[in-house]
């Protein structure tokens, strides 16, 4: 039986500086490379302390946020409570971690060490009790289970989660040697009730949550994200109302959007070896490796890829122009997770990254180009934050629609709106991505 970790332990000393300014009443954890802190502040909510383990990452932080009071380059896990505020925190925000729960990360979740981060920050907002606490994470967080358990050692060996959750659909296990049945903890979206059961339950907030398109909020960028709202004192806010899309009528902004201009001067970037531009010399406009000829994707992607299932919708893909991007990566040089320009045979640029992350040309980057790219990757859209950091604002200030839908319908929604993101990300054989 797996122990979770308790809300409200006591966790060990850090080293922090010194506060000699007022306490903050808006705290930032996890903050990256500031994408979500410079939308929330775009959005009414500015951070006054921002916390961000890694130096090179606190450097970049330091060189663009001058007006916040504090950046504390320290391990979430190793602050209490008053290490962030003495006083009443208004806001907390921050997106713990996520690559134990991506699709991209192996899906360990709660049981991979990176995935008890959660439990970090749930604990911090035991301790501040903050009146608004803001959680952001991979869309996968909605199906991720407690416990992983890896698909050969399933009854059945099935990978999708959720086949285990119908009771008629099960297979049963018999005899010696076979597997047991999954428990709850192992089964899809377990993750999710339990840290519901927690915030609700246990430190009694009132929470809303769902999984959100960043090109629904204006940005050049297809980007799924889980984002959960907690209210301290009375209910949780609706979601943010997408502004672009069919649902507002409003047309997605696009790649030419955002980076047209920096054809001619696309700053500093990475490059693809000889043998990768000659691959990708083949590939059109909004094409992937489903565009090469067979023989030349067999042995582009190398046998053990090309046989493997799934899309792979990230292999050797190039942009389109007059769609949003698909999700940012952070090493858009790699052949998996490739970034290539949509006109020339090379990967975007860094500046052309920031640019669909909705970074200004302004915001400078620390570290290595690697460092820098990986810096991106990692951040909330811009445009994403800042309009979840109006929702923050105007509930604080009692102007937001308040959230009415019970916490079944909410699971529901957000279960739906992942797997059809997922359906139209997995592309027919023969057709390009």
């Amino acid at each position: 039986m797996m122990h979770h970790k308790r809300i409200g332990v006591a966790s060990r000393n850090v080293g922090a500086q010194v506060h000699t300014g007022p306490m903050p009443n808006v705290v930032s954890l996890f903050a990256g490379a500031g994408g979500l802190d410079l939308g929330m502040s775009r959005g009414g909510i500015a951070s006054d302390l921002a916390v961000e383990i890694d130096p090179i990452f606190s450097e970049t932080l330091a060189s663009n946020m001058p007006k916040t009071t504090r950046i504390l380059s320290a391990d979430v896990s190793s602050l209490k409570g008053r290490d962030i505020s003495s006083g009443d925190v208004d806001v907390m925000f921050g997106g713990p971690p996520c690559q134990s729960f991506s699709t991209g990360g192996g899906r360990a979740g709660l049981s991979d060490p990176r995935g008890n981060l959660i439990f970090e920050y749930i604990r911090l907002i035991s301790e501040v009790r903050p009146r608004m606490f803001v959680l952001e994470n991979v869309a996968s967080l909605i199906t991720t289970a407690i416990r992983h358990r890896p698909i050969a050692e399933r009854p059945g060996k099935k990978w999708n989660l959720a086949s285990y959750s119908r009771p008629s659909r099960d297979p049963v296990s018999s005899g010696k040697n076979q597997p047991l049945p999954l428990a709850w903890d192992e089964q899809s979206g377990s993750a999710i009730k339990y840290l519901l059961e927690t915030l609700r339950e246990t430190l009694g907030y009132s929470v809303s949550f769902g999984v959100l398109d960043s090109a629904d909020y204006g940005a050049p960028q297809h980007r799924m994200r889980f984002v959960m709202f907690g209210s301290r004192d009375g209910k949780a806010p609706e979601l943010p109302k997408p502004t672009h899309g069919p649902s507002a009528g409003k047309n997605y902004a696009t790649v030419r959007d955002a980076i047209f201009d920096l054809v001619e001067d696309p700053g500093e970037g990475a490059a693809y070896t000889p043998g990768v531009r000659e691959v990708f010399d083949l590939i059109p406009e909004g094409g992937n490796w489903r565009s090469l000829p067979p023989d030349v994707a067999r042995a582009a992607l190398g046998e053990r890829s090309y046989i493997a299932g799934g899309g792979k919708t990230g292999f050797f893909r190039r942009l389109a122009w007059d769609k949003p991007s698909p999700t940012v990566t952070g090493r858009p040089n790699r052949k998996g997770s490739a970034m290539c320009h949509p006109a020339m045979s090379r990967p975007i640029s860094v500046r052309e990254s920031a640019r669909l992350q909705g970074f200004p040309d302004s915001w400078t980057w620390a570290g290595s180009l690697s460092a820098q790219y990986t810096q991106i990757g990692n951040a909330v859209p811009i445009d994403l934050a800042t309009a979840i950091g109006g929702v923050v604002n105007d509930h604080l200030n009692g102007i937001a629609p308040i959230e009415e839908r019970t916490i079944g319908e909410l699971i529901g929604e957000a279960t739906t709106v992942l797997r059809s993101s997922a359906r139209n990300n997995r592309p027919r054989v023969g057709k390009v991505a």
